[in-house]
């Protein structure tokens, strides 16, 4: 496939580089039995020659394959003028947008990629061919951690290959090939910003390599510096207002009922209170509280980026290679202040109040305590903006050999590890039990307001009013948070295969075996005030502590059964299927597919493909808790819809439970 960034280039970009590559040729004793090593091997193609890429173990051509396969090429990529690799593959029909840059609530600063829209836990991302290192316990890559600039080639292969490479690709695979047999130095610089002058992203990078040994061997380094500043959705006239849906279609500005002065509501009747603390009618058409504007729409990002990789060829039947990476990438999302919710209660005759609002509470106060319970809607703007500061890093390794065994026979076999250790540091929480404590006042022998429980060093809380709450109020409530996790692979994997076992006729007869280990581990350590529920603000949220591993075995066929007679060019079928044995409740599973591909001619060809697939559960889906979310929802009977369709209408006037 064609990309045409140019019509993307809507950035300012200053661009600058040295380099004096080397690239040498096919020196290097390939073996394809691993995932698209065919593909990764070979020297770049001609002009005009055709690109090898592969859903297959086995190898082939893009265009006849029975999965869908399309390429992304270093070219393409480098005329993007993009620095993270979510940038690049945005536009691409087969993966919908995900969490990106963007993200901000959720977000985390990661970006992932979703094939069809099954979710990113259905979509292996690989690099050069075998797993990379994950970022949280859903097992998924952060696409930020590769590097574009080292980038050779993406393979996007959709459908479901997972009796390929196992359960978690079964919307399809996104393979990032990376340059290899580089000899020289590369130095490049970028920096960008858009139209209206800000969000800044700044790129540098420096790649090492050379062979040695004749070309029998090669060595590459890589290091990769990123900084891109954030953008807030005040600095947009399309982002600074929060909208809401109208009921009839179509968007209306709107906001939050968690006010700035406190929404209070006694009686079934909804209130404010002013700055003075008296009190006034709510309107949630003007009074509602716009919360877009402290939120980000450009993510800031910070990373560190060091990969390495090296091979070196001792006999034609064995070639050694290693791989590493260490990222760091530092990233911060930000909401606007924490919406307080809740029944609580409140001192009639406060000296926060205005003569008015102690009437009102005072009428309410029917057992004559002093207090009267009222449900409050209180945006804590006094205490700041709610900042997620989230610091990840990674490490992966893998040492390998390959080789060419006789007979047309290649072996391939890896050990990999890597590990992500994640600190996620929040401010702008409070303390549920605080507040309340706050809230609950009454007067000293002096005649001073304190609170009625003063441990803690508790502060009277004025919440009767927009920007009353004082400082020492603000500190009293606050309550910042950290959060720390882990996720850890290991993975060892052999396989042999033959691309020629024999000939029916037509062509060869390929045919790869092997097997796999992999095992999966994941820790999640909340702050103890968000596990223990008192938390307001972010979502609180139990750990999480445990892992499986699997064991595997696997096979794939292709057959050429008929070629070059008329109205077939190639008649090609093959099959795979894959043995894996969870330590899991799911024990034994069985996946398989088969597929055909016939090719009238050249330049058409038609394929189809039958697969069997079971995803399985993640360290996150097997070990997490219970955790805090707000999922919306609408009655559709309050819609202004509900008046003019009229099925609508019929059912929210039906009783719910008709007479007997």
């Amino acid at each position: 496939m064609r990309l045409d960034f140019r019509k993307r280039l809507l950035a300012s970009t200053l661009l600058l580089g040295i380099a004096t590559p080397v690239w040498a040729q096919a020196t290097e004793q390939t073996s394809p039995a691993a995932s698209l090593d065919t593909a990764t091997d070979q020297a770049a193609p001609e002009d005009g020659d055709t690109i090898v890429v592969t859903g297959s173990r086995l190898g082939g051509e893009s265009l006849r394959q029975a999965s869908p396969i399309s390429v992304v090429s270093a070219k393409e990529i480098a005329l993007s003028g993009q620095i993270n690799v979510e940038s690049v593959l945005k536009d691409l029909p087969q993966l919908i947008p995900s969490t990106t840059g963007a993200s901000n609530n959720p977000g985390g600063g990661v970006a992932t990629a979703d094939l069809r829209g099954l979710g990113s836990t259905r979509t292996l991302v690989l690099v050069n061919n075998r797993r990379y290192v994950a970022y949280d316990s859903n097992q998924v890559v952060d696409l930020n951690t590769i590097p574009s600039a080292l980038i050779e080639r993406v393979d996007i292969v959709t459908g479901g290959r997972s009796a390929v490479y196992g359960s978690d690709a079964i919307a399809g695979v996104v393979n990032f090939v990376m340059k290899k047999d580089f000899s020289g130095v590369q130095a490049n610089a970028n920096y960008r910003i858009n139209e209206a002058g800000d969000g800044g992203n700044f790129n540098g990078n420096l790649l090492l390599g050379g062979n040695f040994e004749d070309g029998r061997g090669n060595a590459t380094i890589y290091f990769d510096y990123t900084k891109r500043n954030g953008i807030l959705q005040s600095a947009r006239d399309y982002s600074r207002q929060a909208l809401v849906d109208d009921g009839a279609g179509g968007l209306i500005a709107g906001g939050s009922g968690s006010i700035e002065g406190t929404r209070f509501a006694l009686g079934g009747v909804n209130r404010k209170f002013e700055t003075d603390g008296s009190y006034s009618a709510y309107n949630s058409a003007t009074d509602a509280y716009n919360y877009a504007p402290s939120n980000y729409l450009q993510v800031p990002q910070e990373r560190f980026l060091m990969s390495a990789q090296t091979h070196y060829e001792v006999s034609k039947a064995f070639n050694v290679y290693a791989e590493g990476q260490l990222i760091n990438n530092r990233v911060k999302n930000q909401l606007a202040p924490t919406p307080f919710t809740g029944s609580v209660e409140l001192d009639v005759d406060s000296s926060f109040l205005s003569p008015s609002s102690q009437a009102l509470l005072r009428g309410r106060d029917t057992d004559g305590d002093g207090y009267v319970t009222s449900t409050i809607y209180r945006r804590l703007t006094e205490v700041g903006a709610r900042v997620s500061n989230n610091d990840n890093t990674a490490y992966r390794a893998v040492l390998g050999v390959n080789g060419d065994i006789g007979g047309g026979w290649n072996y391939d076999a890896y050990y990999s590890y890597s590990r992500t250790r994640a600190t996620e540091t929040q401010t702008g929480n409070v303390s549920r039990s605080r507040v309340l404590q706050a809230l609950k006042t009454t007067y000293d022998s002096s005649g001073n307001l304190v609170c009625s429980d003063p441990s803690n060093g508790c502060v009277p809380l004025n919440i009767f009013g927009a920007g009353n709450i004082s400082s020492a109020a603000a500190d009293f409530i606050s309550i910042p948070t950290q959060n720390s996790s882990t996720i850890s692979e290991q993975v060892a994997s052999a396989s042999i295969s033959n691309r020629n076992l024999f000939d029916l006729g037509a062509g060869p007869v390929g045919i790869v075996f092997g097997t796999e280990y992999r095992r999966e581990q994941g820790a999640y350590s909340p702050d103890f005030a968000l596990s223990s529920g008192d938390v307001v603000g972010f979502n609180a949220g139990e750990g999480l502590s445990g892992g499986y591993d699997v064991k595997e075995a696997y096979t794939e066929v292709a057959v050429l059964l008929l070629a070059d007679i008329p109205l077939i060019k190639k008649l090609e079928v093959n099959g795979a299927y894959r043995y894996s044995y969870y330590s899991t409740a799911a024990k034994s599973v069985n996946t398989y597919s088969g597929g055909v591909v016939w090719s009238l001619i050249d330049d058409i060809s038609l394929r189809g493909q039958y697969s069997r697939a079971v995803r399985a559960p993640t360290v996150n889906d097997l070990y997490s808790g219970s955790s805090q979310d707000f999922p919306a929802a609408t009655d559709p009977c309050t819609t202004a819809v509900a008046v003019t369709n009229t099925n609508l209408n019929a059912s929210c006037l039906r009783p719910a439970f008709p007479p007997r």
